[in-house]
């Protein structure tokens, strides 16, 4: 059991020093050959039942910020990625049009440690709420020294993953978590 913990834990490890290097490199100019494409899961693939009752939030869908542009303008489209499964516009700050959800700063270190969660549990990862600014944070009723407010915390969800075995694997992912059960998310921070 100890040899697969090391194992778990080394693998971890690496996964987090590719993602910090890939961030790292997506900071520099951009080039075509520089760009990060996110891959598809595999055909086939379903969701795995849940171990204890999945309960999703139920959001507002996501305005379309895509509407304003030309249709030729695909690169204007193309999103920042942060890491390879998560872009940048999916922790800025979404409030109506306060601070325009720019500059989006988010540690790099939750970034690394979100991601690592994704690939943990091998399914998608919906960030509902990344980055705020101060108005979006008092709108929400967040607390003065919350740690969206610095980039450090996110709230999410894993379709078909319980709030327990979600917010277990975060904590194995190094993540200091706060579970909503009665929300259907969690609260992750660094």
């Amino acid at each position: 059991m100890k040899r697969l913990k090391k194992t778990f834990i080394i693998g971890l490890v690496m996964v987090c020093a590719v993602v910090s290097m890939m961030f790292l490199e997506s900071l520099g100019p951009k080039r075509a050959e520089n760009a990060v494409i996110p891959e598809d899961p595999p055909a086939g693939i379903t969701d795995a039942p849940a171990t204890e009752k999945s309960r999703e939030p139920v959001f507002p869908p996501p305005q379309d910020s895509d509407s304003a542009l030309p249709d030729g303008d695909a690169e204007a489209r193309t999103p920042l990625m942060a890491t390879p499964h998560f872009a940048m516009e999916e922790y800025q700050c979404d409030c109506a049009g306060y601070c325009d959800g720019w500059p989006c700063v988010v540690e790099p270190e939750l970034l690394e440690k979100i991601e690592a969660l994704r690939c943990y549990f091998g399914r998608p990862v919906i960030i509902t709420s990344g980055v705020r600014c101060e108005a979006r944070n008092e709108e929400v009723g967040g607390v003065s020294w919350s740690f969206h407010k610095r980039g450090c915390a996110a709230d999410l969800y894993c379709p078909g993953v319980g709030v327990g075995d979600l917010a277990a694997g975060a904590k194995d992912c190094g993540l200091n978590v706060l579970p909503y059960y009665s929300s259907g998310y969690i609260h992750v921070e660094i």
